[in-house]
């Protein structure tokens, strides 16, 4: 896996608003889809995997973006993912969007929350997913905490 893992996509009308300029929300999910290709990268399992055989759901908790440089339809993006920090049983991801000029156009910080998928309370990350992100993170030479 590339450090920080990396996605290119090309931004398509329908991501965009009538003047051709990506849709705020959508870079909201432009954002889960990486996370949801790292995840399965990293530790084997996507989202649905988690609800159904690790009984684990991965709200969202917090959700912020900075946009810096427009990006329009038919634009080629390439998505970087980092961890900022990782807790007992949540994960701040920040997701950047660069252009093909390599400027920084926006910044998603989005923290997520481990929740048992029956009572919707807080759980532990599984110590082995722990493990492998938090290596992800230490590769990328930017997790700022580690809790332990």
């Amino acid at each position: 896996m590339k450090i920080p893992y990396t996605k290119r996509r090309r931004l398509l009308w329908g991501d965009c608003d009538p003047a051709g300029v990506v849709y705020t929300p959508q870079v909201f999910h432009i954002g889960m889809e990486i996370i949801e290709h790292w995840l399965v990268e990293l530790i084997g399992h996507d989202w649905v995997a988690l609800h159904n055989e690790f009984e684990l759901d991965t709200p969202t908790v917090r959700l912020g973006c900075e946009f810096m440089h427009p990006v329009r339809a038919g634009d080629e993006i390439e998505l970087r993912l980092r961890i900022k920090k990782l807790g007992g049983s949540s994960i701040n991801y920040i997701v950047e969007g660069f252009n093909e000029a390599e400027e920084l156009c926006f910044e998603i910080d989005q923290v997520s929350c481990f929740v048992g998928a029956d009572e919707f309370k807080p759980v532990r990350i599984p110590e082995d997913f722990r493990d492998k992100i938090a290596a992800y993170g230490a590769a990328c030479g930017d997790l700022a905490e580690k809790e332990e």
